[in-house]
C-alpha cells in the first residue's frame, strides 16, 4: 500500500505562552475548574495562557491507497433470496476525519488539582471505497454467469482506470477527490459493461433480471480518539 504523509503536526493543544502549572494525572481526586469559587476561577484563568489547535490543512492530510485485491465486504442489510451479488474494489483510501472537540486536563495549582476544559483535535479514521456491483438470478446456467462475471471483470477494469485518474488529477481534499471521481468512474463502468454483455446471445433474456452499477460505501474504522 502507498501512502502519502501530511506536512502537518497533530497536537492534541498547544498555547500562546508556557502553562504555569505542571499536568498531572486525574485519579478521581481533581476538581472541575466551573465547580470552584468565582475569584478563584478568574485567577486560574488569568494564569493559564489560551489553548488553541493546530488543525490539519484539509488538502494535505494523510492518506493510504487500498488494493483493489484485497477482500471488499458490504455488511447484509437483509438478505437477498435467490439472488446473487458480486462486488468489487474500484477505488479506495483509508484516511482521517478530524473535529475539534472539549478536552480536560488536570493541573497541579495552588488551589490543588483542577481540571481545565479546551479545545481539541480529535481523529477518527475511515476507508472510503468506489465499488462496482452486479446482482442476477442465482439459478441461471453456469455459462451465462460466466460471460457476466467476464463482462464485469472488464468494466471494473476500465472504472478502476478512470477512478484512478479523476482522484489524483483532481482538487480538494481526499475524501473531496473521492467523491468527485464518483460519477466518471459509474460512466466508465456501465458503458463498458453495456459494449459487453451486448455481444452475449442470452443478454435479450436475462437483460431484465441483471442489476448492476458503482456506488460508494464509506466504513468506519475507529472511533473518535
Amino acid at each position: 500500500m502507498n501512502r502519502i504523509k501530511a506536512q502537518w503536526a497533530y497536537n492534541f493543544y498547544r498555547s500562546d505562552k508556557p502553562i504555569p502549572y505542571e499536568e498531572v494525572e486525574d485519579h478521581g481526586d481533581a476538581v472541575d475548574l466551573i465547580d470552584l469559587p468565582s475569584d478563584i476561577q478568574k485567577e486560574l484563568q488569568a494564569a493559564m495562557p489560551q489553548f488553541f489547535i493546530t488543525t490539519p490543512d484539509p488538502e494535505h492530510i494523510e492518506y493510504e491507497l487500498v488494493s483493489t485485491e484485497s477482500e471488499f465486504v458490504l455488511p447484509v442489510l437483509q438478505p437477498l433470496t435467490e439472488i446473487e451479488q458480486i462486488n468489487k474494489r474500484l477505488f479506495a483510501i483509508k484516511v482521517p476525519e478530524f473535529k475539534i472537540a472539549a478536552c480536560k486536563n488536570a493541573f497541579k495549582t495552588p488551589f490543588g488539582k483542577v481540571k481545565f476544559t479546551y479545545p481539541c483535535l480529535k481523529r477518527r479514521d475511515s476507508e472510503l471505497t468506489i465499488y462496482a456491483y452486479m446482482k442476477f438470478p442465482n439459478h441461471l446456467d453456469q455459462f451465462i454467469i460466466n460471460e457476466l462475471q467476464g463482462c464485469f471483470d472488464l468494466a471494473s477494469k476500465a472504472a478502476n482506470e478512470v477512478a484512478v485518474e479523476a482522484f489524483h488529477s483532481g482538487k480538494g481534499s481526499p475524501i473531496e477527490r473521492v467523491i468527485k471521481a464518483v460519477p466518471a468512474t459509474i460512466e466508465a463502468f456501465k458503458s463498458t459493461f453495456i459494449h459487453c454483455v451486448v455481444n452475449a446471445e442470452s443478454w435479450k433474456i436475462i437483460e431484465n433480471d441483471v442489476v448492476y452499477g458503482v456506488d460508494f460505501d464509506q466504513t468506519r474504522l475507529t472511533d473518535w480518539y
